[in-house]
């Protein structure tokens, strides 16, 4: 079963009164130009004696590399015919089960490791998550953080390598007018271009599901369709301006898309080292994005606080963007005690690597039952093969104690405690300063797809 869901958006931006005068420009640069050097922004090269080969054409062949198509796996609810006939759809009576379905959407990565954006509704509630690029090739990803009240988030590729980047232009001088290009996966149709103008500006929304509204959109009337969400609305110099988002359904060449300006204010968030790996290192990067007309962005990474701190390499790794410096610092190997900062003067900064203390729910469930507990995930759900999406998943049980003299065993999911559901660490939370000095609590668990109950014996 497929479902696909996807509310998408798409354009590419330029400067709408010099649109003619950039390829006519363009059609006399060197072939150095055309290429991407520190300073200076990729440049389309029109050739006069071949008018096939556009602006678009060059944008979209630049670009599609680093152009991905999302696949994110759920489970959802259906009713199905208690008859069993395959002549008959869902009747009322019929018993509810949950399935499992295909949510397609798209993306691009930032960052040579494999760093990609895309919107959270894409992702949101995924068991798996798969990306595909324009060569075939497909590789798992999981999600390093999400803004739910944004719609963005950052995935990173499990399988190790350097892949293509796009490069984020700026949102904030964008025209009414401007061509604009969408590159997505409209209906699992990877790879599908589409191209318009930018139809207006600072539009504001309200997406299902979403109780905040979106605002300060850039609407396009370039072709948007289920499929295209998270995938990059790009300018003629095949600079990302914004991430696609929405659609009309009731309408024609109305879409919507994020500005890249709200992505880059959000990255810190996205690719936050406390929520993506565990670990705390307190570095605060500042970032200077500096337009120089019409397309060429001049980015300066600091350090927050620390006059003069431009940053040019972290671990020996070259930072050349907020991006890159982000995926420096979480990908710190295992053991590492500190995280070596060069700065533009020459000057070496030593920054502590900590793990996050757990939280107090974790170390009270270990001190008064002996189990090591994390958040049930979706995530967590489809590593383990099971169709429970939410409780308390069992790590570890320590040897003679409480939860282990109840039968509790790593693996298990904890759904009940005493008469009460259990879906969060929260709930847990509440249940344990109560906990009876003597006497015992029922436990429900689910074990390898079963049921399970057990009796927490308090002395």
């Amino acid at each position: 079963m497929k479902a696909i869901v996807n509310r998408g958006i798409s354009a590419m931006r330029h400067r709408a009164g010099r649109y003619l005068t950039a390829i006519i420009l363009a059609a006399g640069l060197p072939a150095w130009m055309a290429g991407q050097c520190a300073g200076q922004a990729w440049r389309p090269h029109v050739d006069p004696h071949n008018l096939r080969d556009t602006v678009t054409v060059q944008v979209v062949r630049h670009c599609s590399p680093a152009i991905v198509s999302i696949t994110a796996k759920r489970l959802i609810t259906r009713q199905i015919n208690p008859f069993g006939s395959v002549f008959w759809g869902p009747v009322a009576g019929g018993p509810f089960v949950e399935v499992p379905a295909d949510f397609l959407g798209s993306g691009f990565v930032i960052q040579k490791d494999g760093y990609i954006v895309t919107n959270n509704h894409v992702v949101d509630q995924a068991r798996e998550i798969s990306v595909k690029f324009a060569n075939g090739r497909s590789y798992k990803a999981h999600v390093v953080g999400s803004d739910p009240q944004a719609d963005l988030a950052v995935l990173k590729i499990d399988h190790g390598g350097v892949y293509p980047t796009i490069p984020l232009g700026s949102s904030g001088d964008l025209m009414i007018g401007e061509p604009c290009i969408a590159v997505g996966n409209p209906f699992g149709f990877s790879q599908s271009v589409s191209s318009g103008i930018v139809s207006a500006l600072h539009r504001q929304i309200r997406e299902p599901n979403n109780p905040t509204p979106l605002s300060n959109l850039i609407q396009t009337d370039a072709a948007i369709n289920p499929g295209n969400s998270g995938g990059p609305l790009l300018n003629v110099y095949g600079q990302v301006v914004g991430i696609n988002t929405a659609i009309r359904g009731n309408a024609q060449n109305i879409g919507f898309a994020i500005g890249v300006d709200r992505l880059a204010s959000l990255l810190p968030r996205l690719m936050n080292p406390a929520m993506a790996s565990g670990l705390e290192i307190p570095i605060k990067f500042t970032d200077t994005r500096t337009l120089r007309q019409p397309a060429d962005i001049h980015e300066i990474v600091g350090i927050a606080g620390v006059a003069g701190s431009q940053i040019t390499a972290i671990d020996g790794s070259a930072i050349h963007s907020l991006a890159g410096a982000l995926a420096a610092v979480l990908q710190t190997a295992p053991g590492q005690k500190t995280v070596s900062v060069k700065l533009l003067s020459g000057k070496v900064l030593a920054f502590p690597i900590r793990p996050v203390p757990p939280s107090p729910v974790v170390v009270d469930a270990y001190k008064k039952l002996g189990i090591r507990i994390e958040q049930m995930t979706p995530q967590l759900a489809g590593e383990s093969h099971s169709k429970i999406q939410a409780g308390i998943f069992i790590k570890a049980v320590k040897a003679g104690s409480i939860g282990a003299l109840a039968g509790l065993k790593p693996g298990d999911i904890l759904i009940k405690f005493g008469p009460y559901p259990i879906r969060t660490l929260q709930n847990l939370g509440v249940l344990l300063p109560h906990l009876p000095k003597t006497g015992r609590v029922q436990v429900l668990v689910v074990r390898k797809g079963g049921l399970g109950v057990g009796y927490l014996e308090f002395p």
